[in-house]
């Protein structure tokens, strides 16, 4: 694995982990895009909503809003596809490649 720029709690891990499995239920239902899209809506929605309501970001506008979001889902998973890109590739094709 690579090494983190800063630790992440266990109990981060965990929820993360709910969502995960929940996704991952879905997804014998219903096609990865579609999980994917539901998702991401879900994200942006509960974001939008705790924005919009909160008192901690109430001088924020919503291009610096989105802005964040937006880079914060990119660091995100580019963090990810680089941890679980070595396992993932070494399972699919017996190496690490």
């Amino acid at each position: 694995m690579s090494p983190q720029k800063y630790e992440i709690p266990p109990e981060f891990l965990d929820a993360a982990d709910r969502f995960v499995a929940l996704a991952n239920e879905m997804g014998d239902e219903f096609s990865a895009d579609w999980v994917r899209a539901v998702i991401m809506y879900a994200a942006a929605r509960y974001s939008a909503f705790n924005w919009l309501t909160g008192d901690e970001n109430s001088q924020q506008t919503l291009e610096q809003a989105a802005a964040y979001f937006r880079n914060e889902y990119e660091t995100m998973f580019r963090e990810n596809v680089k941890e679980l890109e070595p396992v993932y590739r070494a399972a699919r094709f017996g190496g690490p490649q």
